[in-house]
């Protein structure tokens, strides 16, 4: 099946709860390998398994599958980088002149490229087989590095929800940016897979899958959450193992650790200037979702 086959296929699905009449998704086999499209779950086989919880009311409407967009909480944070772009020239007081419109867009929208390259990137029709990853292969060197191949066309995206290096502390979450719940469920309907990860441990699943829905940042409790499974288990494992589900097509995170574990080793940063080229080209830079 070609990607342009996949993508039809999660769209008419995604349409499936505006169609009149109640109508229940059966379960889809989508690829081989284990992971399927079941009542709009998406399984990956490194994800974190979430505990039963109660089936919400949704006022007697149809399944929703797991590209249909949902009306979640309101947003109302704003996001917390700054938002004039109009600072003052150094040591002078005065305002410079203004920055490029692109630069404008990203510090009042840090998050805007991040969504508009994972739907750009998802609608290329590219021949199974061909497609890459934005994981780097561990078997290349820095110096020319390669990214993995895909073993699915799935697109997917990978959200950090780590502070820097401190795991998410699920008790005490911020609150999201305005508007990010609803950019989250476009890539839903288009058929992007929305996977979490955090290098807290899977203990605190039950914890970080609520706040996640009652956040609006995942309304439904349906995205896979990558969560560590042991002391030692870590984020770029957990990233590697996902990517034999879906084609991970994106990563946002707050630091370039969130991307390849390999910024963390290196002693002289200035050595990882070869995969600069992917900083806004599938990898972004952001503030923490929450």
């Amino acid at each position: 099946m070609t990607v342009r086959g996949s993508l039809r296929i999660a769209a008419g699905l995604a349409l499936v709860p505006f169609l009149s009449g109640c109508i229940a998704v059966a379960a889809l086999p989508l690829l081989a390998g284990g992971a399927m499209v079941t009542g709009g779950h998406f399984k990956i086989r490194a994800a974190t398994p979430r505990p039963k919880i109660g089936k919400p009311d949704h006022g007697g409407g149809a399944e929703r599958t797991a590209g249909a967009p949902d009306s979640g909480p309101t947003n109302i944070a704003m996001p917390r980088t700054p938002t004039t772009g109009l600072e003052a020239a150094p040591g002078t007081g005065m305002i410079g002149e203004p920055p490029p419109d692109s630069v404008v867009l990203a510090r009042l929208d840090p998050w805007s490229g991040f969504f508009a390259y994972a739907l750009r990137q998802a609608g290329l029709a590219e021949e199974p087989g061909r497609q890459r990853s934005v994981l780097l292969d561990p078997s290349a060197s820095i110096s020319a590095p390669r990214r993995r191949d895909c073993q699915t066309p799935v697109p997917a995206v990978v959200i950090d929800l780590d502070e820097d290096m401190a795991p998410f502390n699920s008790s005490t979450p911020g609150l999201p940016p305005r508007g990010l719940s609803d950019k989250l469920a476009e890539l839903r309907a288009a058929g992007i897979v929305v996977v979490w990860v955090t290098s807290s441990p899977a203990s605190n699943v039950a914890a970080v899958a609520d706040v996640l829905r009652s956040s609006g940042l995942d309304p439904q409790g349906r995205d896979p959450l990558l969560l560590a499974r042991s002391g030692t288990d870590r984020k770029q494992a957990l990233r590697q193992e996902a990517n034999r589900d879906v084609c991970v097509i994106a990563i946002a995170g707050d630091r370039k650790g969130d991307f390849d574990e390999l910024f963390d080793y290196l002693r002289d940063q200035t050595s990882g200037q070869a995969l600069d080229h992917l900083l806004g080209a599938g990898w972004f830079i952001v503030p923490p979702p929450l």
